[in-house]
């Protein structure tokens, strides 16, 4: 297993929907402004479809319904088993791997980036607020599901200063931007 930056490898941070952070093997995307419509976590068809269409751009192939393939590389979508106001977090999302992409939703990203900060002992909000700057997630939801969970004071402890941040980016970037 080797460290990655797929945002090196693929255009990813140049496309306007997309967003990922070196050091991690996932790739999320923006969905929209209306995050507490529902309480599921999974990536809308949508968002698959932008994901699969970008990937298949960059030479990527359809192994099968949840996995894309080029070469020795793959991309994921997980097809989280219970998803109704639950984590679809997993600990291997934290380990880089060159050949392994995971598609998330941006709550996901999120959580996972929290995960990170607890490992690396920072309290930092300096990934959360970039991420909320490409795609805003879904801040109460993670609150939530974070219950007793290792990141459970750190999310609440950042709830209002996020929710403040996350309000000024939807205003100022995405008021008229419409869901995939």
């Amino acid at each position: 297993m080797s460290t990655v930056d797929i945002t090196e490898i693929y255009p990813i941070l140049q496309d306007k929907h997309m967003y990922a952070q070196s050091g991690l093997s996932l790739v999320t995307i923006y969905d929209d402004n209306w995050f507490v419509r529902n309480d599921y976590d999974i990536l809308s068809r949508g968002q698959r479809d932008y994901l699969q269409t970008f990937f298949h751009q960059q030479g990527f192939i359809q192994k099968t319904g949840k996995i894309m393939v080029n070469g020795e590389i793959e991309v994921h979508f997980p097809d989280p088993k219970r998803v109704l106001a639950l984590s679809s977090y997993f600990p291997e999302m934290l380990t880089p791997d060159a050949n392994y992409l995971i598609a998330v939703t941006p709550t996901t990203f999120a959580e996972a980036l929290f995960h990170q900060q607890i490992a690396n002992q920072t309290d930092s909000l300096d990934s959360i607020k970039s991420l909320i700057d490409k795609c805003p997630y879904n801040i109460e939801l993670l609150r939530d599901i974070s219950y007793r969970t290792a990141i459970e004071d750190i999310t609440k402890a950042s709830f209002d200063e996020l929710k403040r941040y996350q309000q000024q980016v939807i205003i100022k970037k995405f008021k008229r931007k419409k869901a995939l």
